[in-house]
């Protein structure tokens, strides 16, 4: 078969096609696009409006003051607000999150039904809710709220496939197998507004607190903004208010977060100076009550002033060891702190006391790492698990400056223990030299020694304490807020840009039904159609003419007509088919009934008669013949007498009423009409036709039912295969070219019958017009014609 070539990438033809095809299936991609625009109007309005609220927090806070600086700066605080990152997971952490709801109480959310569309409200209910517990099964679950009347409410809600309803009153407790809550009115709920009130359906719905924190953490944004230590906060939800109410709770929670563990230093060194202060005191009563008893029995009123020197060296080597001691048992409890306490799950890392920073650059500055990395960690553990490579690496880290600290402490308490040693010595030297004193005045010189001790001591904790409250009166946030919680409007949904998905959907959607229909149910409608898609001849069209039942022989009738000028065009083109032949054989068939293969037969065999042409039409549709009708004969014997050798051909071929042209009919209609074909007499009848007649027209069974017409189409020396513009589908074309290519037919060409004149490449501006017509409707689909009359003998 010719391959069919282009010279160009897109011809002009390829527009044209796209244009009728859009023409034939505008309505289509309308009928789609309105749908779709309705759809996206009803979809967007049902869905709520998302709004935005956004506030700032600025990291590191400058507003403490320098004394406090000093104090805090060896445990590392300042350090801990680094990592903006750290910051932005503290943020983002369940714990903070939950302590935010818990002040705010968002367990309830209340809603009120419309006809179309459910909307949630925060504000203008007229009761509130207070819930302490509830039925698991009733979370998220929708439970309708009715107000019955100003003191009752009705509650309705679906339980195990049932739906319970009861009646209950406002301001009392509600205690059943389903809820413990309480339902309290307000002011809005009077007598003026109650009969309006009982007209809305309310919806409610109860959250539980990891539900919420789920939610929170996934409509909440938390950005650094670039190159500051500021971090703002963007929180998408349906009510604007609670956006901005949540992010001031949020934030607020943080600033406490930030100052609470200087807060909890700061209260864990006055406890421990306290306990100190109380343990001394009583120390010091007791000693001021032994000294005046001792006075007042003794009557003792002064001490040698040698005596007194003596006394006041043992009174400092005294006080020198009480205050070792006591760094011994500073560092024997921060030593058990670490141990037992400050292990790598705890969450806080605080030291047990102050002694523990005086004039110890290296302790106070390994505990203030310690304290770091202990912060870093558990700011890392918010957004990750134990397993991480990265907290992995801290715990290295922080066991082994743990284990360089605890060496540190116990060879500080190694040292210690050893100036103690030394100190006793001294104080035994002193306490030799005094026993030489009598013994009344040595005995008073020992009380006096204790008291001063005390006294020291516990005026230095004084000292201590002022320090310490004074710092805490300068405890401040080291962050704050520096734009507080506003909307920035409607962020969801983009209604503009569903409308746009709709009718981008809408129009794929048209635009695959627009392909099915014209590559599944669309049919060629003229010939350019048909040669583009086809690589077979195509030898012409049959315009269609509209009247059906005027007469079958359009050509005989008006030689003017569009029609019969395609049956001249048709004929003309037959010339150069089989050219090599004085007398052509010209087979008709078709791929299914009601083409119009019989019309095209009886015509084409007419045209080629008024030519002058001597031409036989052979009726081999021996299963349903439709020749003898069209021609108004009787088919008493025709060719399945030839083809059984009850016949001689000669003696089955009949005139018609139109010169030139005869006829053999089929005869009478066998049983076994496929098998008739097979007969060797079927070649004798072609053989006669090419010796006596110039054509010789066949009219076969179309071939998409029967296969007769390929057996006879080796005898024929072209072949026609006669398309409807009704039926004629581009899958039967391939089939047509696949039989061709299979049998390697030669001469086979194409005619495509009931072409519109308005669509037809050739007969379009034809000035004249034409009302015969043709149908199909009967048998195989053809309609009844018009007859002439039988050529009288």
């Amino acid at each position: 078969m010719p391959d069919k070539k282009k010279t160009n990438l897109i011809e002009l033809e390829d527009f044209r096609s796209t244009f009728k095809i859009f023409l034939k299936n505008w309505y289509i991609l309308l009928a789609f696009l309105l749908a779709a625009s309705i759809l996206s109007y009803f979809y967007t309005y049902k869905l709520p409006n998302v709004y935005a609220a956004k506030t700032q927090i600025l990291l590191k806070n400058q507003e403490t003051y320098d004394y406090q600086n000093q104090i805090y700066k060896g445990i590392g605080y300042y350090q801990s607000y680094q990592d903006n990152a750290n910051q932005i997971r503290v943020l983002t952490s369940n714990d903070l999150i939950s302590e935010a709801l818990t002040k705010l109480k968002f367990e309830v959310s209340y809603f009120i039904v419309g006809r179309l569309k459910t909307t949630e409200v925060y504000e203008g209910v007229p009761f509130d809710i207070a819930v302490t517990s509830v039925n698991q099964n009733l979370y998220e679950k929708d439970i309708h709220f009715k107000i019955v009347n100003e003191k009752q409410f009705e509650l309705s809600y679906l339980k195990g496939g049932d739906n319970v309803v009861k009646k209950y009153d406002f301001n009392k407790e509600i205690i059943n197998e389903d809820f413990f809550i309480t339902v309290k009115k307000n002011q809005i709920l009077n007598e003026k507004t109650v009969t309006s009130l009982k007209e809305i359906d309310y919806q409610l719905k109860i959250h539980k607190l990891d539900y919420l924190i789920s939610k929170i953490k996934n409509l909440l944004q938390v950005d650094n903004v670039e190159n500051t230590t500021i971090l703002e906060l963007t929180l998408q939800d349906e009510i604007p208010l609670r956006a901005i109410t949540f992010l001031d709770t949020l934030s607020n929670s943080y600033i406490n977060y930030t100052s609470r563990n200087q807060i909890a230093i700061n209260n864990n060194t006055l406890e421990n100076i306290d306990k100190q202060l109380k343990e001394i005191t009583e120390v010091l009563t007791s000693i001021e009550d032994d000294m005046e008893n001792y006075r007042a029995n003794k009557a003792i009123l002064d001490i040698d002033k040698q005596q007194e020197d003596y006394f006041n060296k043992l009174i400092e080597f005294d006080s020198q060891k009480r205050q070792a001691e006591l760094t011994i048992q500073s560092l024997e409890a921060l030593q058990k702190y670490i141990i037992s306490v400050g292990n790598l799950t705890d969450e806080k890392l605080l030291p047990p006391s102050f002694y523990i920073s005086q004039g110890d650059d290296y302790l106070r500055t390994a505990l203030g790492k310690l304290y770091e990395l202990q912060m870093d960690r558990n700011q890392r553990l918010n957004g990750s698990t134990i397993q991480n490579r990265n907290i992995s690496e801290l715990d290295e880290e922080l066991g082994l400056l743990k284990n360089n600290i605890l060496t540190y402490i116990t060879n500080s308490k190694t040292g210690l223990h050893q100036r103690i040693e030394d100190l006793k010595g001294q104080i035994n030297h002193y306490t030799g030299i005094i026993k030489t004193v009598p013994r009344t005045e040595r005995d008073l010189l020992n009380i006096q020694r204790k008291l001063d001790v005390n006294q020291k001591m516990y005026s230095f904790l004084l000292e201590k304490r002022a320090s310490t409250m004074i710092a805490r009166a300068g405890i401040l946030p080291e962050t704050s807020v520096i734009e507080s919680a506003h909307s920035i409007g409607v962020v969801a949904p983009n209604k503009r840009k569903i409308m746009y998905y709709f009718l981008i959907a809408g129009t794929i959607l048209s635009l695959i039904v627009v392909f099915i229909r014209t590559n599944m149910f669309s049919t060629i409608e003229n010939v350019m159609e048909l040669k583009r898609i086809s690589t077979l001849p195509v030898l012409g069209e049959i315009i269609f003419h509209s009247s059906e039942n005027e007469s079958y022989f359009i050509v005989d009738k008006d030689s003017k007509a569009p029609i019969t000028e395609s049956f001249r065009a048709i004929r003309t083109n037959l010339e150069y088919f089989a050219s090599d032949r004085k007398s052509k054989v010209v087979l008709l068939t078709s791929y299914l009934p009601g083409e119009g293969k019989t019309f095209c037969s009886v015509n084409l065999a007419t045209i080629l008669a008024k030519a002058g042409k001597k031409v036989l039409l052979l009726e081999l549709d021996l299963h349903k013949p439709k020749v003898q009708k069209a021609f108004n004969m009787e088919s008493l014997v025709g060719a399945s007498n030839i083809l059984i050798g009850k016949a001689a051909i000669p003696s089955t071929i009949q005139e018609t009423g139109i010169e030139n042209l005869f006829v053999m009919l089929s005869g009478p209609t066998p049983p076994n009409a496929s098998e008739l074909i097979l007969s060797p007499h079927l070649s004798e009848i072609f053989d006669y036709g090419r010796d006596h007649f110039d054509y010789v027209i066949v009219d076969t069974p179309p071939i998409g039912l029967i296969t007769d017409a390929l057996v006879m189409m080796k005898n024929a020396d072209v072949s026609l295969f006669v398309l409807n513009t009704k039926f004629a589908k581009k899958q039967i074309i391939g089939i047509v070219e696949e039989l061709v290519e299979q049998n390697k037919f030669k001469n086979f060409a194409m005619i495509l019958n009931g072409v519109k004149r308005k669509k037809s490449g050739y007969y379009y501006n034809y000035g004249y017009g034409y009302g015969y017509g043709y149908g199909y409707g009967n048998g195989y689909g053809y309609g009844s014609y018009g007859k002439p009359e039988p050529k009288k003998k």
